[in-house]
């Protein structure tokens, strides 16, 4: 709503105007239609992964979970790391979980799988890399002694 009363010119309350409807829009509209999800950090995503030729990593942070609210499982290759925390006051319940999974490459060491949780909250998930034998050229050699000779040939039409 403009106001052009000035011959043209806005109203030095349009500011006024502009300023309620934007309180009034922020108070009908739900906290979490203008919020930045990528910020909640409830293990929303994997801070760093390590896939090296010695070992495959990942680190999470997790500092809004306690350790025994944590679990890290392993079936096959597929790693899954779950956290679910519930916190309860007189006001009411606040309820906060994730589920990450992963699937490990085929090179890594599925029996060395070792996770740790630092004091700050970050859990760093490592398993080296499995020992492959790297392809090798392998060489020829001549052996003048075991000529390979080729048998005749039998044809039953003989003349």
């Amino acid at each position: 709503m403009s106001l052009l009363l000035y011959g043209g010119r806005r109203s030095p309350l349009d500011a006024v105007f502009r300023e309620m409807r934007d309180l009034e829009r922020a108070m009908v509209m739900p906290y979490w239609q203008n919020a930045n999800f990528l910020d909640f950090n409830s293990a929303a995503d994997v801070g760093e992964v390590i896939n090296d030729d010695n070992k495959y990593g990942l680190k999470l942070d997790v500092s809004h979970f306690r350790p025994e609210e944590l679990q890290v499982n392993i079936d096959g290759r597929k790693l899954t790391i779950e956290g679910n925390h519930e916190s309860r006051t007189e006001h009411g319940t606040t309820q906060r979980s994730f589920v990450r999974s992963f699937f490990l490459p085929e090179d890594v060491d599925v029996s060395a799988v070792r996770s740790s949780l630092t004091d700050d909250g970050h859990l760093a998930i490592e398993a080296p890399k499995a020992a492959t034998s790297r392809g090798r050229a392998i060489p020829i050699t001549r052996n003048a002694n075991e000529a390979i000779k080729a048998k005749p040939q039998e044809n039953g039409d003989k003349k």
